[in-house]
């Protein structure tokens, strides 16, 4: 099984951006047909999730703040893991948070529009940089890339504009959302039988109280 840690933050918070990114219209431009994609040299994905021509706005069941992925498990190794990093989590901070501000295309393949991640970063990127250091002592595969405290609200298409984009970027810096504390952890299992985004959560992890 491929498992992998993450943040869920409250159905509420996730509401309030996809509402904001919603309400974003494609800009209609002679420059804008072949898309930033076609541009880069990207190739599409394929999804039911398409909302409008130029944007791929997230499934609100699928958002979370990504920790870091381990790879293919094998069950008995997953007991491990997960004991171990139910004990870990126990000693980290409860960050109290919210989403404000946003970005896109950050990085090398990169097709996410994100929504960041504003408060307690000190305390949140102790988590983020806890969470792969306790499964490395172990001995497991870990996904080295570098936690961001962002989480996608979409994804680019083979028609998205420079424009456009920029119009969702500039509404994303100018929101600031509610306020939550984050209690825990989650372990999450993939599910690629049923679909290539799809997961369940295994455990909840709750962190440290007080």
């Amino acid at each position: 099984m491929r498992l992998f840690a993450a943040i869920v933050p409250p159905r509420a918070v996730l509401e309030e951006v996809l509402e904001v990114v919603q309400g974003v219209r494609p800009v209609q431009a002679q420059e804008t047909k072949r898309g930033l994609r076609a541009r880069f040299g990207g190739h599409g994905r394929t999804t039911e999730q398409v909302e409008n021509d130029e944007l791929t706005i997230a499934d609100l069941a699928q958002m979370y703040v990504p920790l870091t992925g381990f790879g293919n498990v094998t069950l008995g190794d997953s007991v491990q893991l997960s004991k171990a990093l139910r004990t870990e989590a126990q000693s980290w901070e409860r960050p109290t948070v919210r989403l404000a501000g946003g970005t896109a295309l950050e990085f090398r393949g990169d097709e996410s529009v994100w929504a960041k991640i504003t408060g307690d970063l000190d305390a949140l990127g102790s988590i983020g940089r806890g969470v792969p250091q306790v499964v490395q002592r172990l001995g497991f595969f870990v996904d080295r890339r570098q936690f961001r405290p962002w989480i996608s609200v979409g994804t680019i298409t083979d028609t998205t504009s420079a424009p456009f984009l920029q119009s969702v970027v500039d509404a994303l810096e100018g929101f600031e959302g509610q306020t939550w504390t984050i209690e825990s952890i989650s372990l999450m299992k993939r599910l690629p039988e049923e679909g290539p985004l799809a997961f369940e959560v295994m455990e909840e992890m709750p962190l440290a109280h007080g």
